[in-house]
């Protein structure tokens, strides 16, 4: 019964996480989509949620690094890609300019 009730409140903190706002000026790319960009680094965001809420945390890791790619002068990212099924600590990518 305890194990529910620390689920139940892990989940209700995890809930007044602030997400990390929409960067809709930067665009989700494929390497093929960027070969005549101009590249201008790395970018990484780390999820601030896992479990159950794993989709919400990857969600704000991609606009935080498109965030820190929106500072570079970039509006464009492509993401490194994440095997099936893989706990994602970091999401990391690379920033251009198109």
């Amino acid at each position: 019964m305890r194990a529910i009730g620390f689920s139940l409140a892990c989940v209700g903190l995890a809930a007044c996480t602030p997400p990390a706002i929409a960067v809709k000026t930067v665009r989700e790319a494929v390497p093929s989509e960027v070969v005549s960009c101009a590249e201008l680094g790395r970018v990484t965001g780390v999820p601030g949620v896992y479990g159950p809420l794993a989709k919400v945390g990857l969600n704000d890791a991609r606009n935080v690094a498109k965030r820190t790619a929106l500072e570079q002068g970039a509006n464009t990212v492509v993401f490194d890609e994440i095997p099936a099924g893989e706990t994602v600590y970091q999401v990391e990518g690379t920033a251009y300019t198109c």
